[in-house]
C-alpha cells in the first residue's frame, strides 16, 4: 500500500473515531482525533469543521476559531464552516471589527439566520455603526417579531450615538417606553421567554438613558423590573439568597466589577477600596473582564480572593455566592452586560452601588448608593431607589497622575486661544452646538477642539455636521475654528491637555476623569451644573478648589465665562495659579475613606419592604 493510501485509511480510521467520540459527547476525544484525521489529510475540509464544532463543544473557541479558519479557506463560499467560524469568534473574544466580515459573508449565503443576524447588530454596536445595526434588528423583528434580544437592544440602544436634534432625544425615549411596555406586558410563565432570557439580558444595558439630563427614576425602575423578570427566568435554580444578620465581625466585602483595569471607574473605586482597613474588611474582587492590566494585577496582589475572565453571569453568580460575602460593592451598574445580570439578585445581606456610573440602579436588589456630598444637589435622595450616601467631597481616594512638565500655552506663542472639550460624543447632544458657536463667535482668536472618545468615524461626521451647520449660523468658520477628533491614545490625548488654554465642561453630563486630568494640569474648565450628580462632577471639583467663579448660572453666563478666560489673560492665569496650588486636595482624601469603612463596618440589611414580593 502506497504511503498515501495510507494516510487516506488512517485518516478516514481516525475521522470514523471522532464520529463516535462526538455521538457520546466525548468531545475533547473528539477533537483529537478530527485533528489527527486533519493532520494525515490537510485538505480535506470535513475534517476542519469537525474539528472545530468539537472543539466549541468542549469550551476550547480559541482552538476552534483556527480550525474553522483552515476549513473556509478551503471552502470560502460554505455556508457551515463560515457560520461556525462566526460562532467560534464571538465566544474567543474576537473584536467586533473581526466578525463582521464574516457575519456579512454568513448573511449573503443565508439571509434569514436570525442569530447571525442578531450577533452582526451587536458587533456593529460595538464599533459604533448604530444606524447599521438598528437596521439588522427590524429585519430580525421581521423575521421573528417575538425574539428577545433584537427588541432589547431595540429599546436600550439609540439610533445614534449622536442625536440629529432635540426631537431625536425625545423620539429614543418614547420608543423605550413602549419597547419597556411590551416586555412587561409578557407572559413570564411561557417557555419561549425563558428560553432566549440568558441571552437577552447581556445582550444591551439602560446606559443612554443617563445621557438624558433626566432622573427618569420611574424609568430605571421599570428597566431594574424585567431585569429582575428576565434573571428569574434565565437562572431558575438561583433565586435570591435570604438576609442573614452580619455582625461585628470582620466583614467580607466582595467587588464586582468589569472595570478593574486602566478604566475611569478604576481610577475613582480602586484606591479608595484598596485603602479600607483591612483589620476590618477582607476584601475579594470578581472582575468579569478578559484583559489584566497593571490595575487589574494590583487588585489580584491585594486581595484574599480574586476571580478574572470570561465566564456566564450563572457562573460568576456561583462564584460570588462561594465566597459568601457579607457585602457586595457594585461600583457601576449599568456599563456592563455581565454585571446588570449578576446584579439583578442577591448574593449579600447587603448590596451597594457607587458612582463609577453615576445613575440609580433601580434594582430592590440594591441597597445603597455611594454618592459624593461635593456634587449632589440638596433634593439628591429622590433621584435614587437606593438609599444614598453621601461620602465627604467627591467621595473618593484618588491617586494623584504622574507629574506632567510645564505645560506650553499656545494663546502665548501664537496668538491663538485653544479651548478643549474632552467629552465624550454620548454626552454631547445638540444643545452644545449654540453654546459652543457662542463661544467662539465672541472670541475671534479662539478655536475648540473637541476629543469625542468615538471609536466610529460616522461618530466622528455626525458630529462634525451638525456643529458645522449651527456654527454657520452665528457666522462662524466651523473648518478653521473647530475640529472633533475621535479616540485619542492616552499620549495624544495627554498632549492635547498639555497645549490647551482652558476646557469647556458638558452639559447635562459634565467631565469626570477628564476633568480631573485637566485640573491637574491646571486648566480653567467652565462647567455649569446641571440637576443630577452626573452633572455636577466638575462643579464639585472646582467650588473644593475654591474657584467658583468658573461655574455659571445659566448659559449666558457660560459663554461670559469663556469669553473672559479667552481675552483677559491675568484673570486666567491667576485662576491657574489657584487651581494648581489647591489640586492635591482633591486627591488622597483620609476622610473619605474613613467615612467609607465607617458606614461599610456599621451598615446591617434594611427592613423589607411589607407587602408581596414581584412576580
Amino acid at each position: 500500500m502506497s504511503t498515501s493510501a495510507h494516510s487516506q485509511n488512517e485518516a478516514a480510521r481516525r475521522f470514523e473515531l471522532g464520529n463516535r467520540a462526538y455521538d457520546a459527547r466525548d468531545f475533547t476525544t473528539a477533537a483529537h482525533h478530527y485533528a489527527d484525521a486533519a493532520r494525515l489529510q490537510p485538505h480535506d475540509g470535513q475534517s476542519w469543521i469537525n474539528l472545530g464544532l468539537s472543539l466549541l463543544q468542549a469550551n476550547d473557541p480559541a482552538r476552534a476559531r483556527e480550525a474553522l479558519e483552515r476549513a473556509v479557506a478551503l471552502a470560502p463560499g460554505q455556508l457551515k464552516p463560515l457560520a461556525l467560524l462566526a460562532a467560534a469568534m464571538q465566544r474567543s473574544g474576537a473584536g467586533e471589527a473581526e466578525q463582521i466580515p464574516v457575519l456579512e459573508q454568513v448573511l449573503a449565503l443565508s439571509p434569514g439566520a436570525v442569530d447571525m443576524r442578531l450577533q452582526l447588530a451587536t458587533s456593529q454596536f460595538g464599533i459604533g455603526e448604530y444606524g447599521k445595526a438598528h437596521e439588522h434588528l427590524k429585519r430580525v423583528l421581521e423575521l421573528a417579531p417575538d425574539n428577545l434580544i433584537a427588541r432589547w437592544q431595540r429599546l436600550q440602544m439609540p439610533e445614534a450615538i449622536v442625536a440629529r436634534d432635540p426631537a431625536a432625544r425625545e423620539q429614543y425615549l418614547a420608543r423605550w417606553r413602549s419597547g419597556m411596555g411590551w416586555f412587561e406586558a409578557l407572559d413570564w410563565s411561557d417557555p419561549r421567554i425563558a428560553a432566549q432570557a440568558a441571552d437577552t439580558l447581556v445582550c444591551a444595558t439602560n446606559f443612554y438613558l443617563a445621557y438624558l439630563g433626566l432622573p427618569l427614576v420611574a424609568e430605571q425602575k421599570r428597566n431594574a423590573g424585567v431585569l429582575r423578570k428576565l434573571a428569574r427566568a434565565a437562572y431558575p435554580a438561583l433565586s435570591d439568597l435570604a438576609a442573614r444578620p452580619i455582625g461585628n465581625r470582620r466583614r467580607k466585602l466582595a467587588v464586582f466589577s468589569a472595570s478593574l483595569n486602566a478604566h475611569s471607574v478604576s481610577r475613582i473605586w480602586s484606591s479608595t477600596l484598596l485603602a479600607l482597613p483591612s483589620d476590618d474588611f477582607e476584601l475579594a474582587a470578581f472582575h468579569p473582564g478578559t484583559v489584566e492590566d497593571a490595575s487589574t494585577a494590583n487588585w489580584r496582589a491585594r486581595v484574599s480572593r480574586f476571580e478574572h475572565g470570561q465566564r456566564s453571569p450563572e457562573a460568576w453568580i456561583n462564584a460570588l455566592r462561594a465566597y459568601s460575602p457579607d457585602i457586595v460593592l457594585f461600583p457601576d451598574i449599568g456599563m456592563d452586560r455581565t454585571t446588570q445580570a449578576v446584579a439583578a439578585l442577591r448574593h449579600a445581606p447587603v448590596q451597594v452601588a457607587a458612582w463609577g456610573h453615576p445613575v440609580t440602579s433601580g434594582l430592590e436588589t440594591i441597597d445603597y448608593f455611594l454618592g459624593a456630598d461635593a456634587c449632589e444637589p440638596d433634593d439628591a435622595a429622590t433621584h435614587y431607589s437606593e438609599r444614598l450616601i453621601r461620602l465627604p467631597h467627591l467621595g473618593c481616594y484618588l491617586d494623584p497622575p504622574a507629574a506632567t512638565k510645564q505645560p506650553v500655552r499656545r494663546a502665548a506663542n501664537d496668538g491663538t486661544f485653544r479651548f478643549v472639550c474632552a467629552q465624550s460624543a454620548d454626552k454631547l447632544h445638540p444643545a452644545h452646538d449654540a453654546l459652543f458657536a457662542r463661544v467662539l463667535q465672541a472670541s475671534a482668536h479662539a478655536r475648540l477642539d473637541i476629543l469625542c472618545n468615538a471609536r466610529a468615524a460616522t461618530t466622528v461626521d455626525e458630529l462634525a455636521d451638525r456643529l458645522r451647520a449651527e456654527l454657520a449660523k452665528h457666522g462662524v468658520d466651523f473648518d478653521s475654528r473647530c475640529r472633533v477628533h475621535a479616540k485619542l491614545a492616552a499620549t495624544e490625548y495627554r498632549r492635547f491637555l498639555d497645549h490647551a488654554d482652558a476646557c469647556l465642561d458638558s452639559l447635562d453630563f459634565s467631565g469626570g476623569i477628564t476633568s480631573l486630568d485637566s485640573l491637574w494640569r491646571a486648566l480653567p474648565i467652565v462647567t455649569l451644573p446641571g440637576a443630577l450628580m452626573r452633572g455636577r462632577q466638575t462643579c464639585g471639583m472646582l467650588r473644593l478648589l475654591g474657584v467658583g467663579e468658573l461655574v455659571a448660572t445659566d448659559r449666558d453666563d457660560y459663554v461670559r465665562i469663556a469669553t473672559r478666560l479667552a481675552q483677559d489673560a491675568a484673570w486666567r492665569d491667576a485662576l491657574a495659579q489657584r487651581i494648581d496650588a489647591a489640586k492635591t486636595t482633591l486627591y488622597r482624601d483620609d476622610a473619605a475613606v474613613a467615612a467609607l469603612a465607617a458606614f461599610l463596618r456599621t451598615v446591617e440589611p434594611p427592613v423589607a419592604p411589607s407587602g408581596p414580593p414581584d412576580s
